[in-house]
């Protein structure tokens, strides 16, 4: 019981911080001469604490959504706010995390963000609850005759909108993030550094040494830089730093938003911030989707389906490459076929000859050495490369290996109707001057050789064919 407790309040003391930090940072980022704040990361942080507690049971969720009420009329009170003020802005803030919880786990889809769609689904989500949370704090202002209420409803739509949506998708792609150390190229790091330096130049020129000049295009040059030669993580780092930026040259009155009034400020440093935040996830996010694509289109034409092994166009091309870069004598080829395989597909069909195949791929996989290729080339014929050999008796125990795997027995180990199948194997070691096709021809003779000399004897393959199907 107290473990369970600790499990659900640890977690809102920490969301219960970093909401009441935001909001107070979010008060000291106000315009001077303003009421107006230019980013409000406590929508961001509300939008991730109703993430977090949708993943809760109905209990502890309930108990995080009471934290965050209490929170924001405690800590509006506490900043001079008046009592009817506070608790309507209960009302806001609460209805921004919910609504765009709702919508973006709507049908019960996982929330991340690692792809578009993704990306699509959190600025529709956004949208939504800052949409909702835009129109009853312009109620609110309706009620005690404030003016202007269109700008109102932009600012605070904008304001709270951008911020949600770049705060969560920062925190959402670095939940994704696989941190590796980089082995970069020297051209690679040329590159960096020469990104790095015009990414400063632009940004500075743009937002600190800039007499008001609308010069504000040259920061989509480094953004799409960094979004499409470098991984998404990187860009999502770039983004949080821009804003970071922007908003600070702003709040000094900086740069090509100078001289302006504060809401018109307020307004361009949130668009400024939500078009950078669209233009660097969404080039990303269509990269990695991309180079997924042609990571599975790669691994189709290369693997075969049904075991996962390489193909023929795989292996003559790890075989050349091999040939290529090694001795006469240290590459060496193991190519094997079943005994009495076809047998095993009339008898029990060919899901069960499937299942035989996977199998066989799994036991050579388990018995050669790392490094070595296995291929299926169809059938039930499969190829072993083997590379960096000493002699050709490394070649031939290798083989045996292979033979004896195959040889134990299958009615334990995968359900099978049979009781053992048997291997004919050929091996072939290169020479100076022969290829893929040249090595796997003499390997092909090697087994026909063998095959003729262990063929069994009709009996026994009778006696196969007539056992029982399951």
């Amino acid at each position: 019981m107290a473990a369970s407790a600790a499990r659900a309040l640890l977690p809102a003391l920490g969301f219960g911080a970093a909401y009441s930090v935001a909001i107070l940072v979010g008060r000291a980022t106000r315009v001077e001469g303003s009421e107006v704040s230019l980013v409000w990361p406590a929508a961001a942080v509300a939008v991730l604490w109703g993430i977090h507690a949708r993943g809760l049971p109905r209990r502890a969720a309930a108990f995080h959504w009471i934290v965050l009420a209490a929170l924001t009329f405690g800590v509006n009170l506490t900043t001079g706010a008046p009592v009817g003020l506070s608790a309507w802005f209960v009302l806001v803030n609460v209805a921004l995390a919910a609504v765009t919880t709702l919508v973006l786990g709507y049908g019960g889809r996982q929330i991340t963000l690692r792809d578009p769609a993704d990306l699509g689904h959190l600025v529709v989500a956004v949208t939504c609850g800052t949409l909702v949370a835009a129109a009853l704090a312009t109620v609110y202002f309706a009620a005690v005759g404030h003016e202007d209420l269109p700008r109102t409803f932009g600012l605070f739509a904008v304001r709270n909108g951008v911020t949600a949506l770049a705060g969560a998708a920062v925190v959402l792609r670095l939940q994704e993030a696989q941190w590796r150390r980089p082995q970069p190229s020297r051209l690679r790091v040329l590159e960096s550094v020469a990104c790095v330096v015009v990414t400063v130049v632009v940004f500075a020129r743009v937002f600190w040494f800039n007499p008001g000049l609308p010069t504000a295009f040259g920061i989509m040059l480094p953004a799409m830089w960094v979004s499409l030669r470098y991984t998404t993580t990187t860009g999502t780092l770039f983004l949080a730093a821009a804003g970071g930026s922007i908003v600070w040259a702003t709040l000094l009155d900086r740069g090509t938003l100078q001289g302006i009034t504060p809401q018109e400020q307020a307004l361009l440093a949130q668009g400024m911030v939500g078009c950078l935040a669209m233009v660097v996830l969404t080039l990303a996010l269509f990269r990695d989707s991309r180079n997924d694509l042609i990571e599975r289109l790669r691994h189709l034409a290369l693997q075969d389906p049904l075991t996962g092994l390489a193909n023929r166009t795989l292996l003559t091309e790890r075989l050349d490459d091999a040939i290529a870069r090694g001795e006469p004598g240290t590459v060496g080829v193991i190519l094997m076929d079943l005994d009495g395989f076809k047998l095993v597909n009339d008898a029990w069909g060919h899901a069960e000859g499937d299942l035989l195949l996977v199998e066989i791929a799994r036991r050579l996989l388990a018995t050669v050495r790392a490094g070595d290729t296995v291929a299926r080339l169809g059938g039930d014929e499969f190829v072993v490369v083997c590379t960096r050999l000493r002699d050709a008796d490394e070649l031939r125990l290798c083989a045996e290996r292979i033979r004896d795997s195959v040889a134990e027995p299958y009615g334990q180990a995968s359900d099978a109707p049979y009781d053992r199948i048997t291997a004919s194997i050929g091996v072939a070691l290169s020479e100076r001057s022969c290829n893929s096709r040249s090595l796997l021809s003499r390997a092909d003779k090697s087994m026909y050789d063998d095959k003729r000399a262990r063929r069994r004897p009709p009996a026994t393959v009778t006696a196969l064919a007539a056992r029982p199907a399951r």
